[in-house]
């Protein structure tokens, strides 16, 4: 009888445990899905390397970001102009982007995720804020490129 109650105590902490495990892995995704994924993940890593690719690489020319930052929506140029402008004001100490959907319709490809974000200011302290993003992408030529971006803050 202890036998038995400690195989079923023990069969269910595996399953808690394998639960967790399962739920923390990435979500099956289609082909198209992941391929739109890499772009979001790729354009971070260029955005955060100061590289000059961001947004240029990434961005249709018709692209619109708007956020708390910004009183209005903003256009391509203006949206490289600040990029470029932000990359001599500070950096970005550490990142991470968690994907909580895509949807994808055609050649147009809507991915939101969740960001958590420290950046630094000169020799300010760092800062951090966790944030819900929402990116259209479109597919142009085969390739998936930004047409509008707008985020929110989760709170600190």
């Amino acid at each position: 009888m202890q036998n038995r109650k400690w195989s079923a105590t023990l069969a269910v902490a595996l399953a808690c445990a394998s639960a967790q495990v399962a739920y923390a892995q990435m979500p099956t995704w289609s082909a198209e899905q992941k391929a739109v994924w890499a772009v979001v993940e790729a354009s971070w890593v260029d955005d955060v390397a100061h590289n000059g690719k961001w947004p240029g690489s990434y961005a249709d020319p018709q692209m619109i970001a708007w956020s708390s930052e910004h009183p209005a929506p903003r256009g391509k140029d203006a949206i490289t102009r600040w990029a470029r402008f932000n990359e001599g004001q500070g950096k970005t100490i550490q990142y991470e982007i968690t994907p909580q959907a895509i949807a994808i319709s055609g050649n147009a490809a809507v991915a939101t995720y969740s960001l958590a974000i420290v950046r630094q200011r000169g020799t300010d302290k760092p800062e951090s804020s966790k944030e819900a993003v929402v990116e259209t992408l479109v597919r142009t030529g085969g390739v998936w490129k930004y047409l509008a971006t707008t985020g929110f803050s989760l709170g600190k």
